[in-house]
């Protein structure tokens, strides 16, 4: 191991409830971001299985403050009621932070699903936002709004980036235009962070399910964007596919390049994989690779203006059940990544530096403590390089988001007494 560069404070439990059932997203590689004043913002969601007004889902959102290093009492974002007044909820949010503090929710919704359809005929997806001082609205934003022949007319998971520029791009998975194949598509912002509502799907289609022959179906893409406004995105199979890891690009201006396949049998629809660039405009790709008996989390690099990917490297060589990986890159362009680990008999929260030039695993520390499984990690890198993990954990009656950082608190304002 080499070179911590500061040690990890103790785990942080962020909600508190033993009835309320909290989870991150599928896909959660965007479901935490922290603010140039070392504030975290992260969004999870509540609910069981299927969705119904007896079961309804809710998106949450609550913030971490960087001084005191207290969590705020977590707030339901969506408000999501049927025409009759019944509620249905949310699902599997994600968020861009603004450089202003602004926070934008992304998510998507079953209220427009009717009950003889088992409320899962016509998923949106929805925002809301709010300043750093002000709070969500009332009325969220309806950024899908789509009406297709058949009963099964969804989509799911979005993921979203901002961008230096402003602008906010936008990544989901949609079957309008088939009932049993998804589709991705890619809509993207004004530098205001504004969308046209709605979201046209003819124009921010990215794939087609005819042109590979009506029989993959493509799902949970993740994405990140470069400086020069290049979008790469992965993704990979839907839940009676199997596995495979999936790469493409679209440049500023342009179409979507021809999918690469990086792994046959890596990563599935319970485990995604995730992206991340470096300043350099480096791209890496984490997963995890399900086919082999060398099996566990993969890295795999595509080096700024290379048209190949890298060899994959194994991220430890400890042999155990490996899953769940998230990445980001730091400032300096080093990689950070978070993983489930089962060496020690149950699913724990595992952290690791790695040097992409060297391509080896600089150090690697145990994060979290409970003594049930932990599942689907997601990570962000803030101000000075620190890191901040969140992952959702089973110690308790029902799942609960926890939370850990070597990111030190703020140091207090000093307070002057007057002497009178």
């Amino acid at each position: 191991m080499v070179g911590v560069a500061s040690d990890f404070l103790p785990e942080e439990r962020v909600t508190t409830s033993d009835t309320i059932h909290f989870e991150l997203s599928r896909n959660p590689n965007h479901a935490m971001a922290v603010g140039a004043d070392g504030a975290v913002h992260l969004v999870f969601w509540s609910g069981v299985l299927d969705v119904s007004p007896a079961n309804p889902s809710a998106v949450w959102y609550c913030r971490r403050d960087p001084a005191s290093g207290r969590w705020s009492m977590p707030e339901i974002v969506d408000d999501s009621y049927t025409s009759q007044g019944v509620r249905l909820g949310g699902r599997h949010p994600s968020l861009a932070l603004s450089p202003n503090g602004t926070v934008r929710v992304f998510w998507h919704d079953y209220r427009h699903c009717v009950s003889s359809l088992r409320w899962i005929n016509n998923i949106e997806l929805y925002m809301d936002s709010r300043t750093l001082q002000g709070s969500f609205s009332g009325k969220d934003i309806r950024l899908t709004q789509t009406a297709a022949s058949h009963d099964g007319d969804n989509g799911y998971v979005p993921q979203v980036i901002m961008h230096s520029t402003g602008e906010i791009f936008l990544a989901w998975y949609d079957y309008h235009y088939n009932r049993n194949l998804a589709d991705l598509f890619l809509a993207r912002s004004n530098t205001q962070g504004e969308f046209s509502a709605p979201i046209s799907l003819t124009t921010t289609r990215l794939t087609d399910v005819a042109q590979r022959g009506n029989s993959i179906s493509y799902t949970l893409p993740d994405i990140v964007v470069d400086s020069s406004g290049t979008a790469h995105i992965v993704w990979t199979r839907d839940n009676a596919a199997g596995y495979g890891v999936f790469y493409a690009r679209r440049a500023s201006i342009g179409t979507l390049t021809t999918p690469q396949i990086l792994s046959a049998s890596g990563a599935n629809f319970f485990d995604p994989p995730h992206i991340a660039c470096s300043p350099h405009g480096d791209v890496f790709v984490a997963y995890t690779e399900y086919g082999t008996p060398a099996g566990g989390v993969y890295v795999q690099g595509l080096r700024a203006g290379w048209a190949t990917f890298d060899a994959p490297v194994k991220v430890t060589s400890i042999q155990s059940n490996q899953k769940h990986a998230d990445l980001k890159s730091d400032s300096a362009g080093m990689l950070h990544l978070v993983w489930v680990d089962e060496r020690n008999g149950h699913g724990e929260i595992f952290y690791g530096r790695f040097n992409p030039t060297t391509r080896t695993l600089l150090e690697e520390k145990k994060v979290s403590a409970g003594p049930s499984d932990s599942v689907r990690p997601c990570l962000a890198v803030g101000p000075n390089n620190h890191v901040h993990i969140a992952w959702t954990d089973y110690r308790h009656p029902t799942g609960q988001i926890y939370y850990c950082t070597n990111s030190p608190k703020a140091a207090a304002k000093p307070t002057w007494l007057v002497y009178r």
